[in-house]
C-alpha cells in the first residue's frame, strides 16, 4: 500500500538554534551599518522584525527574554539610553505573544498589518523611553521606519521559512 504526498505547500519545521541565532545576528548588523540622510529616517529595525518573526514562529525559543536581551544589546550598540529598547522590544514581544497565534491565521500581507501597530507601540514605547531620560522627540520623521518594517516583514518571512521546509519525497509515480 502506497500513500501519495501531499500536493500542497510544505510544513515548516522546528528552526534550528543556530539558524536562529544567525539571523538574529544578521539583523544586530544591519542595524550597526552607517545610515545616512533621508535613509536614515526610513531604516526599519531589523532586530525587532526579526526577533519578532521568531516571537511569533518560535515563541518558546524566542520571546520576552530573548527581546529584552537584545534590546539591551541594542541600547549598548547605539549608546544611548540604556534600558529604552530593552523595554521597547519586551512590550512589542509581549504585544507580539497575545496576538502570535491570530498572526499565524494570516498571510503574509495580512501578517505585516497585524505587525505594523507593534511596530508603531515598540516606537512610541522608545520615544517615552527616551523623553523621561531628557531627550528631546526629533518629530514624526521618526515614525517613517514603521511602514517600512512592516515592508520588511514579507522577505524577512519568506527568506526565514526557506530553509525550514520539510523535503519533499519524490513521487513514486
Amino acid at each position: 500500500m502506497t500513500f501519495a504526498t501531499p500536493k500542497g505547500p510544505t510544513m515548516p519545521v522546528a528552526a534550528s538554534t543556530l539558524l536562529i541565532v544567525i539571523s538574529l545576528l544578521a539583523g544586530l548588523a544591519l542595524n550597526l551599518l552607517p545610515w545616512m540622510g533621508t535613509a536614515l529616517w526610513w531604516r526599519p529595525d531589523f532586530l525587532l522584525v526579526i526577533t519578532l518573526y521568531w516571537v511569533v514562529r518560535q515563541p518558546r525559543s524566542v520571546g520576552m527574554g530573548v527581546a529584552w536581551g537584545l534590546g539591551l544589546l541594542t541600547d549598548m550598540a547605539n549608546g544611548g539610553v540604556l534600558g529604552q529598547h530593552a523595554m521597547a522590544y519586551t512590550v512589542a514581544a509581549f504585544g507580539t505573544l497575545l496576538l502570535q497565534r491570530r498572526i499565524l491565521n494570516f498571510n503574509l500581507w495580512q501578517q505585516a498589518l497585524q505587525i505594523l501597530p507593534l511596530l508603531l507601540v515598540e516606537q512610541l514605547t522608545s520615544i517615552v523611553a527616551a523623553t523621561f531620560a531628557g531627550h528631546a522627540f526629533s518629530g514624526a520623521e521618526y515614525f517613517l521606519a514603521v511602514p517600512s518594517g512592516m515592508l520588511l516583514w514579507l522577505p524577512v518571512s519568506l527568506l526565514l521559512q526557506w530553509p525550514r521546509q520539510a523535503p519533499r519525497a519524490a513521487d513514486a509515480s
